[in-house]
């Protein structure tokens, strides 16, 4: 079998952090790894990125552009016939994959369709690389119901294309709760800790996080010591209505803002934690979620969105409709009712089997191998 050569474009992968970064550092990573097997070749460049990290891709491999965007697309219009597939990370990149499939109609393309930003109106450049490109990844069967529905494309072009784990993921062996995160949020023993995180937009009201705060009166009806510990960035405007709700609904002892958490302390929230919830309405998968349960950690989400998938249709948590107060309610009291059933860690640990098992890097790693030998199994 040939050695295949792939080019890799995205965005932003390290000079960033969210999502699809998250998702582009494990594609390198998945690349570099696949390159060492000897089955391809890979070089990436990058928009706005300077360097690559070289815990994932080799930085002689890697070209950032730091935001040089016109350098950016000249580069990889002169360099693009050296390659057997162009891979873009992001539909934003539409223009330059348009040009090359132009000058080289044989080239293949995969565009990878996270969410949000492929379920709406597209402008004529995107709408006509969905119809050109020869393999769009979706990350949820969400996303490509969406771009089956709202764009025509047909099914069989778009395979099913998980996210991953962070290959690096501190994936804890020991359940008990990180005491220094006790001490840091006053928690006494036998309170029950809800967990949230998110960026927090005023601009991005579909998380569910607001609705969770309306609940919390009456989960204090059985849990009146229940803490609610919702972190992330914020922007002003949403802190005010976050503190708003806080006061409207009585949250004074129950709701803890933290506002961003570092990297190194994430797996430490998700163990002081009973329970991680998240009713989110547009969420394209949600990495959080997965990580979460590595952690162990019992999980709520909405069923109405690419969620879904990262739960696996409900096997590894609880989907509600994210509308649905009560849904929430019932969900949260029967986690926060069975905490004490998984203290021991035999439950955790088997979630976090089960989830490695789905979205582990080395399952990633082959799913990746049956994209780039062609075989697009839905």
């Amino acid at each position: 079998m040939p050695v295949k050569k792939i080019l890799f474009l995205n965005l932003t992968a390290f000079s960033l952090t969210g999502g699809i970064e998250k998702f582009s550092r494990a594609f390198l990573k998945a690349l570099s790894d696949l390159a060492g097997e000897g089955l391809l070749t890979a070089d990436a460049c990058s928009a706005f990125d300077s360097k690559a990290d070289t815990k994932f891709f080799q930085p002689d491999n890697y070209k950032g552009f730091n935001g040089q965007r016109f350098r950016f697309a000249l580069y990889v219009l002169l360099n693009v016939y050296k390659y057997d597939t162009v891979v873009l990370s992001h539909i934003h990149l539409s223009s330059i994959a348009w040009i090359a499939k132009k000058l080289f109609p044989t080239k293949r393309i995969i565009l990878v369709a996270h969410g949000i930003e492929v379920w709406g109106k597209l402008s004529t450049v995107q709408k006509s690389l969905l119809q050109k490109a020869d393999t769009i990844l979706a990350v949820s069967t969400f996303t490509k119901q969406k771009i089956v529905d709202v764009h025509g494309i047909h099914p069989d072009k778009i395979c099913i294309f998980s996210n991953t784990i962070d290959p690096y993921f501190a994936y804890p062996a020991v359940f008990e709760k990180p005491l220094y995160l006790v001490e840091r949020y006053g928690i006494q023993p036998n309170e029950p800790v809800i967990f949230t995180l998110t960026r927090l937009s005023h601009s991005e009201k579909h998380k569910g996080y607001d609705l969770i705060m309306k609940v919390i009166p009456r989960l204090k009806q059985h849990f009146p010591e229940v803490k609610y510990i919702l972190s992330g960035k914020y922007d002003t405007v949403e802190k005010q209505r976050l503190e708003a709700l806080k006061e409207e609904n009585q949250l004074h002892q129950n709701l803890l803002l933290t506002g961003f958490i570092e990297e190194k302390e994430i797996v430490d929230h998700f163990l002081l934690a009973d329970v991680f919830i998240m009713p989110s309405r547009k969420e394209g998968f949600g990495i959080v979620f997965i990580e979460a349960m590595a952690c162990g950690l019992p999980v709520i989400a909405g069923n109405k969105d690419g969620s879904v998938d990262a739960l696996q249709q409900g096997e590894l948590g609880q989907l509600v409709d994210p509308g649905d107060e009560t849904a929430i309610l019932q969900a949260l009291e029967k986690c926060l009712a069975g905490r004490n059933d998984v203290i021991n860690g035999r439950a955790k640990k088997e979630l976090q089997q089960r989830v490695l098992q789905a979205f582990g890097f080395e399952t990633y790693k082959q799913n990746l191998k049956k994209v780039l030998a062609f075989n697009n199994g839905n």
